[in-house]
């Protein structure tokens, strides 16, 4: 992992989260590794932070958070049950599930305390493909003040 270095002048009047993805950059592309960072500490913030929020509720099964059943999205139990077979399938699903990636972020959100870099605005899904029981999925992602970045998050089922 790239070691990320930072200023406390640069996260005056921001907030931050610890960082959960390896992987992520500030410019291009990359493939994220769906696992906790190794970087013990490393803080993000502006649209990373988005990214790992949008990322978490998007891929946390819908029903499994205690006291929060209506957190997170059906796509990983369509995915890991066998019923999304093709890529349009996985559009589909995915379409479904940013609803409730749309309204589960926005109701977290405060317009006058979180930076609008951080704040969810859209997310659409560029590619997928779908090979036995992996995916990639490439999702383009909006902040609230317009800022765009790329994701390219693998999937992989395992069996129930």
């Amino acid at each position: 992992m790239t070691q990320l270095t930072a200023t406390v002048r640069e996260y005056a009047g921001r907030t931050v989260d610890l960082l959960a993805f390896d992987g992520m950059t500030l410019q291009g592309e990359a493939l994220l590794e769906p696992t906790l960072a190794s970087g013990s500490g490393a803080l993000v913030t502006g649209i990373q932070k988005l990214a790992q929020r949008f990322l978490i509720e998007l891929l946390t099964e819908q029903g499994t958070l205690d006291y929060a059943l209506n957190r997170g999205t059906l796509l990983m139990t369509q995915f890991r049950s066998g019923v999304l077979r093709t890529s349009q399938d996985l559009f589909s699903a995915f379409s479904s599930a940013e609803v409730d990636v749309r309204n589960n972020l926005r109701l977290e959100e405060d317009s006058t305390v979180d930076p609008a870099d951080e704040r969810y605005g859209s997310a659409q899904l560029l590619g997928a493909t779908l090979l036995g029981d992996t995916a990639t999925l490439r999702i383009q992602l909006t902040s609230a003040a317009g800022e765009s970045r790329t994701i390219i998050y693998p999937l992989r089922a395992t069996a129930l």
